[in-house]
């Protein structure tokens, strides 16, 4: 489906809307250049003032105002070319809508000041997705490879801070801290471990993307190797089982049913054996699994019900059923139309907690869009590999919670929807030419 695009009037004398698309997609391409190469510097100045802790002082997010001034910036850049497309006003008239609602529940009490700041940056997150999709599908292809180039950069540079982490035991970088350091596990300069369970979901998605697309390189085996090993040395378990998934994704997309199945199944096997010969031959690597098995342990006998999904939601089962009583006090207004204070008490599911911030029409509005972004009519190994990742990534965001609401992770799911569509539309043509060149050979004999 082609989105149309609706241009602001230009009185300017001389002026070239050509011109005006080429300025605004260089000054785009730099400003993610800069922005997106500096995001793990911010995040290392943020880890490092609040000492490793979730929390704390909001000044010391310096994470936020590079990721802050990266999306305002963007959104200057694209209104300085005098074109919008329809999707986007609706999706601004969304997010504004969004932050009425929170303005409204302000107004009537349902929240103070500081939890409405809270809530409007939460807002800005996630639409923020949309903001960075808009933006590369500006660039060229030369310009989109540079971006991905640097993303690929900055994946390397935050897998490494893990694998640094558990290697010299660096305090900052652990995954879990204070009452629960009982628990091994290290995110590296990502301000929280479940954030950085989403990035790297998100990045094994963009590398195996590449790799569906251009093949297999001494560069793509590397970085996957190294995320892999930082997904284990994270130590969640969403960060395991994202992995594995989207080695499915890529299996799935690339060899269909049966192969798929076949491939998966002995990857998983390699795998298993691969951690189990790890963590009888490493003391460290033992005492770290060992310690971790004992925390699920004590939570399971200590889960005063339903035990098993305690462990495996960490808790998030007892939150959801601690805000649905409170909203069973309140009608369920909230649920209808949004401003549901969920900084308060996250659920930590993206589902329940975006319908209560935003209402659940607005998000059945706002799960469409996201469905165009992943989910393409074309049948090639591109756009199954979307269909697939989608689903992926609403499985996790379900469950593990803390991917659609991450600003780290937002520029990395929009270039993953971007290549998406870019390079599914350049295999149908590839395919539309050989369908004609054998056309032509056929109708020669």
């Amino acid at each position: 489906m082609i989105d149309r695009v609706v241009s602001f009037p230009d009185v300017r004398r001389g002026s070239s809307a050509g011109a005006r698309a080429k300025y605004s997609a260089v000054l785009i391409c730099l400003i993610l250049l800069v922005g997106i190469g500096l995001t793990p510097m911010g995040d290392f100045l943020s880890v490092y003032a609040l000492k490793g802790q979730v929390g704390g002082d909001a000044g010391a997010r310096y994470s936020f105002l590079v990721r802050g001034a990266m999306v305002t910036g963007l959104v200057a850049a694209m209104l300085l070319d005098g074109r919008v497309r329809v999707s986007n006003w609706r999706v601004g008239a969304l997010a504004l809508l969004v932050g009425f609602m929170s303005c409204v529940s302000l107004a009537n009490g349902g929240m103070d000041a500081k939890e409405f700041t809270e809530e409007i940056i939460a807002i800005a997150k996630v639409f923020s997705l949309f903001v960075y999709f808009t933006a590369f599908s500006e660039l060229s292809d030369r310009q989109i490879e540079k971006v991905e180039a640097v993303m690929r950069v900055t994946l390397v540079i935050y897998a490494l801070a893990i694998v640094a982490g558990a290697a010299f035991s660096i305090d900052i970088f652990r995954s879990y801290r204070g009452e629960t350091q009982i628990r091994a596990g290290y995110k590296g300069v990502i301000y929280a471990q479940n954030e950085a369970s989403a990035l790297l979901l998100s990045g094994f998605a963009l590398i195996c993307l590449g790799v569906l697309r251009r093949g297999w390189d001494t560069q793509s085996k590397g970085i996957i190797g190294l995320l892999f090993t930082a997904s284990f040395l994270l130590g969640t378990k969403a960060a395991v089982v994202s992995g594995l998934g989207v080695v499915a994704v890529y299996s799935y997309a690339r060899y269909g049913l049966l192969k798929a199945t076949v491939r998966f199944t002995l990857t998983l096997m390699a795998l298993l054996l691969f951690a189990l010969g790890v963590y009888y031959a490493s003391p460290a690597v033992h005492q770290a699994v060992d310690l971790s098995i004992q925390y699920f342990v004590y939570h399971r006998d200590h889960a005063s019900e339903d035990a098993i999904a305690t462990v495996i939601m960490s808790g998030r089962n007892v939150k959801f059923v601690k805000v649905w009583e409170e909203l069973s006090n309140e009608s369920f207004l909230p649920l209808l139309a949004g401003g549901y204070p969920t900084v308060r008490y996250p659920v930590e599911m993206d589902g329940p907690d975006l319908a209560l911030i935003m209402g659940i029409p607005v998000i059945l509005i706002y799960l469409l869009d996201l469905h165009r972004l992943y989910v393409l009519s074309p049948n090639g190994c591109i756009a199954r590999y979307g269909k697939y990742f989608f689903l992926l990534l609403l499985m996790v965001a379900c469950s593990a919670g803390h991917v659609l609401t991450s600003a780290i992770v937002a520029p990395y799911l929009a270039m993953i929807a971007a290549l998406v569509h870019r390079w599914s539309e350049s295999e149908r043509l590839d395919a539309d030419r050989l369908d004609h060149g054998n056309d032509r050979k056929d109708g020669g004999v």
